[in-house]
């Protein structure tokens, strides 16, 4: 408590002195009317009470004093260290001799309960700690934590902790206790993460048993500079995770105790360092494995989407041209055409791959006005080949708004999710797309006969170059015209989701906000 620590300031013997004499002189006016004995039964709680309060020795002084005040005021001669009578002399003593007793039993008690409650918060500390490490994903929290709470527990003025930075240098990443940090602590850090060793003030020698927590004088690993902190690397087994700075409030430094928690509590945040080193590693491995992946996946599917009209093309003026004047118009004719929409499937799947590249690094960022969502679809429409664009069906309300958008990227959109449809539609059904105003927005809906996406697939069917189980029924393509038309609708504002159709088939939900709609 607060006011005990302000009782023992000084070591407790302004207490003891205090408290015998105030009592002396409280007692000094009976003297004629109290005996000596009934003096010593009171002077004895008051001891005790010191005892509890300060210690061991400052209850020794008390008793002395005690002893002192009792044969000086109160035993006759007075005012003198001689005793006239033997009893008097053999009551004294044994009131010496309790009063040392009980302040020693009562002082060595309370070292006992404050060693017991101190190991107490040290052992709820790296409980807590440990809790932490294993379930707090944020090391800015544990590190707050651990320089916040070894300030409370660990008996020490300033806590830091130092972790490497790119370059090697000592980086502060939290402290507690004193704001500012001492000019030498940086240079401590970087030494002490370049040698992986314990600096700090030389102290006593330690204990047989007792852990040594300095390895390194700092007139050793920087001469001619004061450390009055201790450095701790935090070590652990694939290497120095950082350093623990603490501060001791006392001039003689860490005691025994405050050495192990400091030693435990640097094992476990080296322990959380490296958890967030190895989450971190594991994330980039992660990274790397799905950049691979996509690699994988763009190279398979570019290079089939590539080099199929590629070779038809090829494999068809190849044909014209060893026929020679052999082949009639009407031959050369057809071929051309075959080669014609060859090179425009080439076209439309490295102008997918180009749009894509723009939208997601925002090189092609939508210039957002009002526009009609009916003459939008119309121009989508006349972007169709004749024979599919005769199989769509449109059922727009007359009184539709306008919409914030982008006239070519959102026609881009459209124009990709009839596509899709019409590809996994059966050929003699046909596709609808209808449009309603809704709550400050438009929802227009592609919706198909087709087969439809499966439940599992409905997360996936807007990544890139993902094909369902139902691809192969429809032709082939680079599986990037779902992707494109999620990255304009995003940059719409909108939203884009699948659905499943009544009764069998797709509905792909786009929803676009109004023109003047809040759309941030």
């Amino acid at each position: 408590m607060m006011w005990r620590q302000q009782l023992s300031r000084g070591g407790g013997y302004p207490l003891a002195v205090g408290a015998v004499g105030i009592a002396a002189l409280i007692f000094f006016p009976l003297r004629g009317v109290v005996s000596a004995p009934v003096v010593m039964l009171f002077f004895v709680p008051i001891i005790v009470a010191v005892a509890r309060i300060a210690g061991t020795k400052p209850s020794a002084t008390a008793a002395a004093l005690a002893f002192l005040f009792l044969d000086l005021l109160y035993i006759p001669p007075y005012y003198r260290l001689t005793i006239a009578s033997l009893p008097e002399w053999i009551g004294l003593m044994v009131f010496l001799v309790v009063a040392l007793i009980s302040g020693q039993q009562t002082g060595r008690l309370r070292e006992r309960e404050q060693a017991a409650l101190r190991r107490q918060a040290e052992l709820e500390l790296l409980n807590r700690l440990t809790f932490r490490i294993a379930s707090e994903y944020s090391l800015a929290a544990t590190a707050e934590y651990v320089t916040g709470q070894l300030t409370v527990v660990g008996n020490a003025r300033r806590v830091a902790l130092y972790r490497p930075d790119g370059a090697g240098n000592a980086r502060c990443v939290n402290s507690s206790g004193e704001s500012e940090p001492a000019t030498e602590e940086a240079r401590f850090a970087e030494w002490v993460l370049t040698n992986d060793k314990a600096v700090g003030p030389e102290g006593p020698s330690a204990e047989p048993g007792e852990p040594r927590v300095v390895t390194v004088s700092q007139a050793d690993a920087l001469p001619g500079v004061t450390a009055d902190a201790v450095y701790l690397p935090l070590q652990t087994v694939d290497g120095l995770e950082g350093v623990l700075v603490a501060q001791p409030v006392s001039p003689s430094g860490f005691g025994a105790d405050e050495s192990r928690l400091l030693i435990s509590v640097a094992n476990l945040t080296a322990a959380a360092f490296e958890r967030e080193r190895l989450a971190d590693e594991a994330a980039h491995s992660q990274a790397l494995r799905e950049t691979d992946r996509m690699k994988t996946t763009l190279v398979s599917s570019v290079s089939h989407e590539l080099k199929t009209p590629l070779a038809a093309a090829t494999a068809r003026v190849t044909g014209l041209v060893e026929e020679g004047s052999a082949c009639d118009e009407a031959r050369v004719r057809s071929e051309l055409e075959a080669v014609s929409e060859d090179l425009a499937r080439l076209d439309s799947s490295i102008g997918d791959l180009l749009d894509l590249s723009r939208l997601e690094s925002d090189a092609w960022r939508p210039r957002l006005v009002a526009e009609d969502v009916s003459d939008i679809l119309g121009t989508a429409l006349s972007r169709l080949p004749r024979l599919h664009a005769a199989r769509i069906r449109f059922d727009l309300s007359p009184d539709l708004p306008p919409v914030s958008a982008d006239f070519a990227q959102l026609a881009r959109a459209f124009v990709n999710l009839m596509e899709n449809a019409l590809a996994y539609a059966p050929a003699d059904s046909s596709v609808l797309v209808s449009a309603r105003s809704e709550d400050g927005a438009v929802r227009v809906v592609v919706e198909d006969r087709g087969p439809g996406v499966p439940d599992a697939e409905k997360a996936r069917v807007f990544e890139k170059f993902f094909r369902g189980s139902a691809s192969s029924s429809a032709p082939a393509g680079t599986g990037l015209g779902l992707a494109i038309a999620t990255e304009i609708v995003r940059s719409h504002h909108g939203t884009l989701v699948v659905e499943d159709a009544d009764p069998v088939g797709a509905r792909f939900v786009m929803t676009l906000p109004t023109a003047g709609a809040d759309s941030d």
